[in-house]
């Protein structure tokens, strides 16, 4: 019974290397994989500097016109009840620039929808305006909708009585914001990075649409075998990441996402190394370049964070040349398990909430590569309303929460002990204890919480 599963499995594995044409078509020789010269790394991150000095300036001048008063465009990323007589919104306009406002009055859910705006603001200075500033005398007006986004949105809605299955759901699969009780149980179990979008996403993105696309494009590619289906496939995928990232309204951690495919699929097309902490450096600048208040994003600094320390990983741990099932395994367990323990300190800073159930987002990271899909075949079908009754159940739980933030004593030389990592074994290892250590004081915390 065994060996005839083993041959099944193997012919299995066969037939869809040959119906991908995995290991058949074009494929860059190790001997390719060069580093780019110090000297070139100057020059391209200098010019990225120059050009975040340009959209710096072009920021300025908004803010004086700010200062002034004008009427722009924005999006309402969402609004809440301040007191009995006003509400507060979060608004973002065309530019990236988030403004805040207090308008008197109740209003119903306009989160997503498009706004004409008009109001100043004063006691902000420049360096808080790169982050958020408060606009005053202001009002604003709806504008007809003309964004898909918000056909996509309606299509979830249809699928679900639960205004919070609703909410979730387009979060995840549209960066929308996530409802306040929704936030509490994501906190609680620490499913922040899986439903806040982000390179994890893209990845899985671009495996379903390469799954669906590949066989298409082999199709075709027997009357054009002249072509390089590898580079050619790659762009096809950018452009579909690139679609989606619109729809999304280039959400930050996305937005660095998307980039890093950009840049390593350049550097693959020119056989330059990929994995390389330069140009993790290079692909946030130009992030930067875009936007500098990508900088004070909390998402954007977690993801940066996040593909940091997923790098040191991969110059420690040689978790893609393992040929054997087991080892591979172990290895992406442990790969979630250092990761969690790593992100531990940096997340604190921002968010104190701790508690025990944060484990539970190990094996879900891990199920998540499945989990993503299905989630977003089983809506295409119509039947996203199978888990309702699961995220009822999981929100009306009682989740008991401690808060600990990551003092600066200890997260200076934390981040100090990260960046010597890159150079030096000892100095990882020495991370990972302080990361255990710290998760080990917020479990002291939460054990010994009233």
């Amino acid at each position: 019974m065994l060996r005839d599963t083993t041959i099944f499995l193997k012919n299995l594995i066969l037939k869809t290397k040959q119906y991908y044409y995995i290991d058949i078509r074009q494929k860059k020789n190790d001997f390719f994989a060069i580093d780019i010269p110090i000297k070139h790394y100057i020059i391209i991150i200098s010019l990225l500097l120059l050009l975040c000095c340009v959209n710096v300036f072009n920021k300025y001048n908004t803010f004086l016109e700010l200062k002034s008063g004008i009427e722009f465009e924005a999006m309402v990323k969402f609004h809440y009840t301040k007191n009995k007589n006003s509400e507060r919104f979060k608004f973002q306009d065309t530019k990236g620039n988030i403004l805040y406002g207090n308008y008197k009055g109740k209003f119903k859910n306009i989160i997503g929808k498009k706004v004409r705006v008009y109001g100043k603001i004063y006691k902000c200075t420049f360096f808080q305006f790169l982050k958020s500033c408060n606009i005053y005398n202001s009002t604003f007006s709806l504008l007809p909708i003309d964004s898909n986004k918000h056909a996509f949105i309606q299509f979830i809605s249809n699928q679900h009585e639960s205004k919070l299955a609703t909410n979730l759901y387009s979060a995840l699969f549209l960066a929308t914001h996530l409802d306040k009780s929704l936030r509490h149980v994501a906190n609680s179990l620490g499913l922040s990075h899986l439903i806040a979008i982000s390179g994890f996403h893209l990845t899985i993105l671009l495996f379903m649409f390469y799954a669906f696309v590949s066989p298409i494009y082999f199709l075709l590619h027997k009357y054009f075998c002249y072509r390089n289906a590898m580079y050619d496939l790659g762009l096809l995928g950018l452009i579909f990441a690139y679609c989606y990232l619109t729809l999304i309204d280039f959400e930050p951690s996305f937005f660095r996402a998307f980039i890093m495919a950009c840049v390593g699929y350049i550097m693959l097309y020119l056989g330059v190394r990929i994995f390389n902490f330069f140009n993790l450096i290079l692909c946030t600048l130009i992030a930067l370049a875009f936007n500098v208040s990508l900088l004070f994003h909390i998402g954007f600094i977690l993801s940066i964070s996040g593909v940091f320390y997923i790098f040191l990983f991969i110059r420690y741990f040689d978790i893609i040349s393992q040929c054997r099932i087991k080892q591979l395994l172990i290895n992406i367990v442990l790969f979630n398990c250092i990761i969690f323990l790593q992100m531990i300190p940096i997340a604190h800073y921002f968010f104190p909430y701790f508690s025990i159930y944060q484990l539970i987002s190990i094996p879900l990271s891990i199920c998540f590569t499945i989990l993503f899909p299905l989630l977003i075949i089983i809506h295409l079908l119509g039947y996203g309303y199978i888990f309702d009754t699961i995220i009822e159940s999981v929100v009306n739980h009682h989740f008991l929460l401690s808060e600990y933030y990551t003092p600066i004593w200890f997260l200076i030389p934390y981040i100090i002990i990260s960046l010597l990592s890159i150079r030096f074994k000892i100095a990882y290892i020495l991370l990972n204890i302080c990361a255990f250590v710290f998760y080990t004081i917020n479990c002291v915390i939460y054990f010994t919480l009233p």
